[in-house]
């Protein structure tokens, strides 16, 4: 199992983003009428213009356009009953990707506010994982680079305290002086190699 995935999680909603999931559902009844609207056109192309002639010897020509738009109506008619389910399906489905997506947002909000103490979990059967994984490695990579700096830090300033004790002392001891200085550079050599992985 993914390290991003939980299955403790259980769907209790699924229409969890109106704008997104509202266009992927419209999209899906879109598709399923556009199919309608073609068969429609392939019955009543088939019909009238392939087997048009041959047909008008056996029905009347009225008979066989009535026969034909009834075929149409019932395409329609069929198309509309199963819309309803169509819908539902599609919130179904767009809550795989939506509900992942808000979570996202969510976490790296955090993120940005300054918050590394979580991790990015889904539910099972979730899509975007990978992008999910991604995030954690990002979250955990910032995480290890500011758990280096804060220590460097608290070491920088531990040393500056002893640096204040000497430079004060009636007596100061300048190779001990010398030898502090040379640990602070290299732990601001240190910092600034953390520092400069960073592009900006």
């Amino acid at each position: 199992m993914p390290n991003n995935m939980s299955p403790k999680f259980k769907r209790t909603q699924y229409w969890v983003s109106g704008r997104f999931q509202g266009k992927y559902v419209g999209l899906i009844l879109l598709l399923t009428f556009l199919t309608a609207a073609l068969c429609s056109y392939v019955v009543y192309y088939t019909s009238m213009v392939s087997f048009g002639e041959k047909l008008a010897n056996i029905y009347p020509q009225g008979r066989l356009v009535s026969a034909v738009n009834i075929i149409n109506i019932r395409i329609i008619m069929s198309v509309l009953l199963i819309s309803p389910l169509v819908a539902l399906i599609g919130v179904y489905l767009s809550h795989k990707i939506a509900g992942p997506i808000l979570r996202m947002e969510r976490f790296m909000n955090d993120m940005a506010s300054g918050n590394f103490t979580g991790k990015l979990v889904l539910r099972k059967g979730d899509e975007l994982l990978m992008l999910a994984d991604g995030i954690n490695r990002l979250m955990e990579s910032i995480k290890t680079t500011m758990i280096n700096e804060k220590s460097g830090l608290e070491r920088l300033e531990k040393e500056l305290s002893n640096l204040k004790v000497m430079a004060i002392s009636k007596h100061p001891d300048i190779n001990a002086i010398s030898d502090l200085a040379s640990r602070m550079d290299s732990e601001i050599i240190s910092l600034r190699k953390e520092i400069d992985r960073f592009k900006v």
